[in-house]
Parts: structure tokens; C-alpha cells; sequence
């Protein structure tokens, strides 16, 4: 969906190695599979017995998933079965979601590397409005150093779930690029 809805960049690109958390029964990990192709990797993480066996179906077929059925707040568990990742892709449903992907950046992502998230506003706050309840976990994320650089709702796809795309962990050189284009854009939005 967001891709259909125009997100600019998902970091995965063929050869990408992909941790994948909230696999299920692997639909949408089917679709990174396809795009990191032969030579990429995807590391699924499914927590649910019943949707890992239908992952692990999966991975009889796709030669570069390697499911684990696990959970993933507990990254610890899994750490000898995941090498660096390019990208960490988060589609879990928790409330704590930010900080999920956070302990897993923290083990497998490569700094500069980047990540994906879906958001489900009710499942972050379900007394907060959607927006709002983005807004929040943007702000978790970057205390969890991610740096967000898209966003995007997934309407008309999707109820109040929006796709947050961006850096994690970011050069200082990327960042120092970043920090002019950012004050103009804030200028902007003050001008008008």
C-alpha cells in the first residue's frame, strides 16, 4: 500500500539484507523477498506458532527467507541466527513498537542503515486521533535514534495506518546535510 500510495524510498533494493518483524504468515514478506531477490536475505520474525508455520511453508519455497519464530522483544533470543542488516522493516501491532524496533536496531542494523515502519494508530493510543497518535511514536522514534525522513498514510488502503520510512543511527555527514535543508523547509512553512 505504500508504495501503490507513492512512498519515495523502502531502502530495499536486490542484495538487501532485511530483518522483518511481525512477519505473520509471510504476505507481505513474500513482497521483500521478491525484491531483495537470489542474492538479498530476509529475516522474518513471527511471534505466533500458527502464522510461523505458514512462514516457515514459506521459506520451503523462498531459498533467501529465514524464518524465526520467536519474539521479537526479546532480540537476545534470536542474535546467533541474524547477521547486520541494511534494513529493518517493523510490522508488529504493539504499542510498544518503537521500542522493538529499537532493541533490534540496536543488534542488527548497520549504522546509516535504514528502516521501515508500519504504524496502527489504535494500536499505539486508541484514544488519540490518528495524527496524533503518529506524532507520538515519530517522537519515539527519535529518542530511539531513528532519524524518520518520509511519511506517509496508507488511505485508502488502510484505516488510520500510516508508513514511516528513514535512517537509523545517521552518519554525522548525512545529518550535518540534512540540518540546512530542514531550517529552509521550517522557514518556509513560517513564511506562509
Amino acid at each position: 500500500a505504500a508504495i501503490v500510495g507513492g512512498i519515495e524510498n523502502i531502502y530495499m533494493k536486490p542484495g538487501s539484507k532485511v530483518l522483518y518483524l511481525g512477519a505473520a504468515s509471510g504476505t507481505t514478506v513474500s513482497h521483500v523477498s521478491d525484491i531483495v531477490g537470489e542474492t538479498g536475505t530476509v529475516f522474518a520474525v513471527e511471534f505466533s506458532k500458527r502464522s510461523g508455520r505458514d512462514l516457515v511453508n514459506l521459506a520451503k519455497k523462498r531459498t533467501n527467507l529465514i524464518p524465526i519464530i520467536d519474539d521479537a522483544r526479546k532480540p537476545m533470543r534470536y542474535r546467533m541466527l541474524v547477521s547486520m542488516v541494511d534494513v529493518i522493516f517493523a510490522d508488529v501491532a504493539q504499542p510498544d513498537q518503537a521500542r522493538i524496533l529499537g532493541i533490534n536496531a540496536q543488534y542488527f542494523v548497520k549504522n546509516g542503515g535504514h528502516f521501515v515502519i508500519s504504524i496502527k494508530a489504535n494500536c499505539i493510543d486508541s484514544t488519540l486521533p490518528a495524527e496524533a497518535a503518529f506524532a507520538k511514536e515519530v517522537a519515539r522514534l527519535r529518542q530511539e535514534k531513528f532519524k524518520p525522513q518520509e511519511q506517509l498514510t496508507l488511505e485508502p488502503y488502510e484505516r488510520d495506518h500510516a508508513v514511516v520510512t528513514g535512517i537509523y543511527r545517521p552518519d554525522k555527514t548525512e545529518t550535518e546535510e540534512a540540518q540546512p535543508e530542514a531550517e529552509e523547509t521550517e522557514e518556509k512553512q513560517l513564511l506562509t
